[in-house]
């Protein structure tokens, strides 16, 4: 199999192995720590799976809104206490149903998605009205200095460019403009299980395509030009699956106390993040 080459964010080229499944391999960089899948799907592959990866009966789209509830609230209320100058317009990249999208619409703001599933565009648009591109951000014709805010929830560690997705967002953002990230941090759950996380294949194989920690995010957002990084723990979901839940709610406030308790200093391992950047003025 050939081996990964270059690091995207160090260009450093020693990797240690650290999560196999099938024939797909997750390098960690032994320089900046961060972990890439190797080989990746293709194109085709991914969009396919994104297509069709959303439910389509009611009663799991419901699960999905009280799953991302609490995120989607903290979400909202981060946003509104970073930007100074009120409602503006805000773009959601792989928006899904349109959840957070109907939250800062009712909140009296412009807002607009970008999903590639049939399924989530739809419910967005006939639910509440709102316009939902159907084609992935670099596809689509934007003009510069457009948003005031864009987001993205658990998405970056889909996609196969993130450097050139972040510049893109840099680009179409007003000068100023917010973006928040909200990400899974995998790996340390993955070294502390061990043999266990190859059953349990908490990467989604080969679907989350990198997994990112605080520092490998900070180093992201400053490569492509954002400015006054901050990450967070942000809140916690709530999965329908009893077990997933218990484990998250434990986890999640764990990490909201200890960040809270430490005067925002310490960021529990293995638990999802939120990062907000700004665009330069």
């Amino acid at each position: 199999m050939q081996k990964l080459s270059s690091c995207i964010l160090c260009n450093a080229s020693e990797f240690r192995i650290i999560h196999e499944k099938d024939q797909w391999e997750y390098y960690r960089c032994l320089n900046c720590g961060l972990v890439s899948l190797h080989p990746r799907p293709t194109a085709q592959e991914l969009m396919k799976n994104y297509e069709d990866y959303l439910p389509t009966q009611l009663k799991e789209i419901n699960k999905w809104e009280k799953m991302m509830k609490q995120i989607i609230n903290k979400s909202a209320d981060l946003i509104e206490a970073k930007i100074n100058t009120g409602r503006g317009r805000l773009l959601d990249i792989g928006c899904g149903y349109g959840f957070f999208l109907k939250e800062m619409q009712l909140r009296g703001w412009d807002v607009e998605g970008v999903e590639v599933s049939q399924t989530g565009r739809q419910y967005s648009q006939d639910k509440w009205g709102i316009h939902v591109h159907s084609q992935p951000l670099e596809d689509l014709d934007i003009p510069e200095n457009l948003f005031d805010v864009v987001t993205l929830f658990y998405l970056i560690e889909h996609i196969n460019d993130p450097l050139s997705l972040l510049r893109k967002i840099n680009r179409i953002l007003k000068p100023g403009g917010l973006i928040l990230l909200r990400w899974p941090h995998t790996t340390p759950i993955v070294r502390i299980l061990g043999p266990l996380s190859r059953k349990l294949d908490l990467y989604h194989t080969p679907y989350h395509l990198y997994d990112f920690s605080p520092e490998t995010m900070k180093m992201l957002m400053a490569i492509t030009d954002f400015k006054k990084v901050e990450t967070i723990i942000g809140g916690y979901t709530l999965p329908p699956r009893e077990m997933y839940r218990w484990a998250s709610m434990i986890f999640g406030g764990l990490g909201e106390a200890v960040y809270f308790l430490s005067g925002r200093n310490i960021l529990l391992p293995g638990v999802s993040k939120t990062t907000l950047a700004f665009k330069a003025d």
